[in-house]
């Protein structure tokens, strides 16, 4: 990989049956996406390759804040299994 001013230079390796490219670390930062969101690739004219993230993932401070939020909810008994014995659905 190697970065002239804005543009990325990614090289195209074998994955399984596929072909792929890596996205670096810290190109990665700088675009704001992580590991789960989607990218759309589209194809410009001249062939050029145009990839935009969609929407981010939950960023690991949010989802560790969700976990602990989890964490400490209390169980409640199974709500349709009532539902059910007491014929309400």
């Amino acid at each position: 990989m190697t970065t002239k001013g804005s543009r990325l230079e990614l090289t195209v390796s074998k994955w399984g049956n596929s072909l792929a490219v890596r996205l670096p670390a810290e190109s990665a930062k700088q675009l704001d996406v992580g590991e789960g969101d989607t990218l759309v690739a589209e194809v410009a004219t001249g062939g050029r390759l145009i990839l935009t993230a969609v929407g981010s993932a939950i960023n690991s401070v949010d989802l560790r804040r969700l976990r602990q939020f989890v964490g400490r909810q209390q169980e409640t008994a199974p709500v349709v299994r009532a539902m059910r014995r007491d014929g309400r659905y």
